[in-house]
């Protein structure tokens, strides 16, 4: 069994965090010990004096896992920016090193150990470094999350194209948000074309949660819905040999 999955988007706002937070529960589930890190969060709010990282203290809250926040989430920034220049107006450097010496005294603690990226592959972290760069010196299988509607297919398979440029194995995509909006054609299609294009398995399709509380931490529906509709297989397994 894999060590670790790491989860990129297509974009900004396509639901990694609740995909992270789904597989981490579907995986708990299963009986395994996880962990979770999203090693830089941009966009902290300032609460009561500490800069809280929104998307891990959702994770944390709707996982129950109890993890040192420092190990958990090594650069929490404040700007809403990509994190090469949040960290700069904040006179921070996001070093690759530190998070991967972070990420290994994680799966020391846990079985398998989900790492969220910020934004899309492409996103710079410092002056000199990628996400790419990260998830290579990771060594970690990427999981895509791409959204459902009208221009998913061009960022998906941007986004499935360079990350197989870069040497970065695929373990597959999982579309998140079906229905959130009207489905029409693309929606219903999407799905097939990305498979057939991108050469890549399109793991399941999450619909909108209406019941998810994302500001509350209320995960709703999101555990049955993830294990009825994603295909949590090839993650525990490695690589996409079979597709």
């Amino acid at each position: 069994m894999r060590t670790g999955i790491f989860i990129s988007g297509t974009d900004t706002g396509v639901g990694k965090t609740i995909v992270a937070a789904g597989l981490v529960l579907a995986l708990k589930q299963r009986g395994l010990n996880v962990g979770y890190m999203k090693p830089v969060e941009s966009g902290c709010p300032v609460l009561d004096g500490e800069v809280v990282p929104q998307d891990v203290r959702f994770v944390r809250e709707v996982t129950g896992i109890r993890d040192d926040l420092d190990l958990m989430c090594p650069y929490r920034l404040k700007a809403a920016a990509a994190p090469s220049i949040a960290s700069r107006l904040e006179d921070v450097h996001v070093d690759i090193g530190y998070i991967v010496d972070q990420y290994f005294q994680l799966s020391l603690m846990h079985e398998i150990v989900v790492v969220e990226g910020v934004g899309g592959l492409m996103v710079p972290l410092n002056n000199n470094d990628l996400v790419t760069d990260l998830v290579l010196q990771l060594g970690l299988e990427m999981l895509v999350v791409a959204r459902p509607g009208l221009g998913t297919i061009n960022h998906s398979l941007l986004t499935v194209n360079i990350a197989k440029m870069m040497g970065i194995p695929l373990s597959g995509l999982v579309i998140n948000g079906f229905g959130r909006e009207a489905i029409g054609l693309p929606e219903r299609t999407n799905p097939d074309e990305i498979e057939h294009f991108g050469n890549v398995p399109v793991l399941g399709i999450l619909p909108w949660l209406k019941d998810l509380d994302y500001q509350a931490c209320k995960p709703g529906s999101l555990l049955s819905e993830f294990m009825e509709r994603v295909n949590i297989e090839p993650l525990l397994r490695g690589g996409n040999d079979d597709f």
